[in-house]
């Protein structure tokens, strides 16, 4: 699909919806830097990091679909405690009613966010982009609503459900359309339907996309998926942080470094902090010391493309207090427990990938 066919089939004239199935704290995150991205882009035209990608092809509009009534209050709030401009708390109308004739939200400038509870299909038919935001349980149901499996016909479908693959994704929409053609006692005939079209990215961001810091593993798109597709694919993760595109067999073990990856430092974080409260320090002070020395580790291995191992022997001097440390750090018990962590976690990956697979 060309751009200006994509612009066709949206109507150039009217904003691009994006729709957010499941907009839980990962999906608010990433609706949040998005809102950002393009309110700097509008307030200073020319100096925005994406100026060159055309505006009229990314989403300024965003249906975001939670499933109860204090769903939408968390994230209405959610989204003020992430975007603090003016504009963008201003930019949050709220749509609580599943009866289609009632209003849809307030009317307000680009960019704008709706809150509905449900109407799920109603919202993907809106859209050309449909983030899949939920929990990867939640997705059978949500495929199996009546009209959904056509409502993504033809759309860009960003799926961030731990487990999911494109291969799992089309069986569970063939499931749906049988389901579907069960309960409305409508057959679907043979080789007919079988094969919806549309465009699927499988994605696995962190939880750093709160701050613009995650580590998005993406998984590769066919040589012909469409470039406006990716343009769009690309902006809305890179807003979000770098982006990694790995094969679909490594999207497991990828998914778990970019991902545990924030959880397995933290007890780093704590030990550092809590021998340092052991010494007389100041328990925040002291968290923020380490935060901000793991930050600036990081930045050297990212911007000045440090080894790590000629790091560690730059900073130990022979005999010091960090070449006494690292004796302890770098002992087979310890290394052996970061890669054992790492290895349980991948396997949990593929059994979780197997049980969706069987749900």
């Amino acid at each position: 699909m060309s751009e200006a066919e994509y612009l066709k089939a949206a109507d150039a004239a009217s904003p691009v919806y994006m729709t957010i199935l499941g907009c839980g704290r990962l999906g608010s995150a990433i609706l949040a830097r998005l809102l950002k991205s393009l309110e700097e882009r509008m307030k200073t035209p020319g100096a925005a990091d994406d100026d060159q990608i055309d505006l009229d092809i990314l989403p300024t509009r965003f249906l975001a679909c939670v499933g109860t009534s204090r769903s939408v209050e968390a994230l209405a709030r959610r989204l003020k405690e992430y975007t603090v401009s003016p504009i963008q708390t201003k930019s949050v109308g709220i749509e609580d009613s599943i009866d289609s004739s009632q209003p849809q939200g307030a009317e307000i400038s680009d960019p704008a966010v709706d809150i509905w509870r449900g109407r799920n299909t109603e919202a993907t038919k809106r859209a050309k982009v449909v983030l899949m935001a939920c929990q990867p349980g939640q997705v059978p149901g949500i495929l199996a609503e009546e009209g959904m499996v056509d409502a993504l016909e033809g759309k860009l479908i960003l799926n961030i459900c731990a487990g999911s693959s494109e291969k799992l994704f089309q069986e569970q929409m063939q499931i749906a359309r049988r389901t579907n053609s069960v309960n409305t006692k409508h057959s679907i005939p043979d080789g007919q339907h079988n094969n919806p079209q549309y465009h699927f990215v499988h994605a696995m961001p962190n939880p750093a996309s709160m701050v613009g810091e995650s580590a998005t593993v993406l998984s590769p798109r066919p040589a012909d998926f469409p470039a406006v597709y990716s343009t769009i694919t690309n902006w809305v993760f890179s807003r979000i942080g770098p982006i990694f595109e790995v094969a679909p067999d490594l999207m497991n073990a990828a998914s778990m470094v970019a991902g545990c990856s924030v959880g397995f430092f933290a007890p780093t974080l704590m030990g550092i902090s809590a021998g340092a409260v052991a010494a007389g320090l100041e328990e925040k002070t002291a968290l923020r010391m380490a935060a901000q020395a793991m930050k600036g580790t990081a930045e050297m291995i990212l911007k000045a493309d440090e080894d790590p191992k000629e790091l560690m022997d730059k900073v130990a001097t022979p005999g010091g207090c960090t070449e006494r440390g690292l004796e302890t750090l770098l002992s087979p018990d310890y290394k052996g427990t970061i890669t054992k962590a790492y290895e349980i976690a991948i396997t949990r990956a593929v059994r979780r990938a197997f049980e969706l697979g069987n749900h």
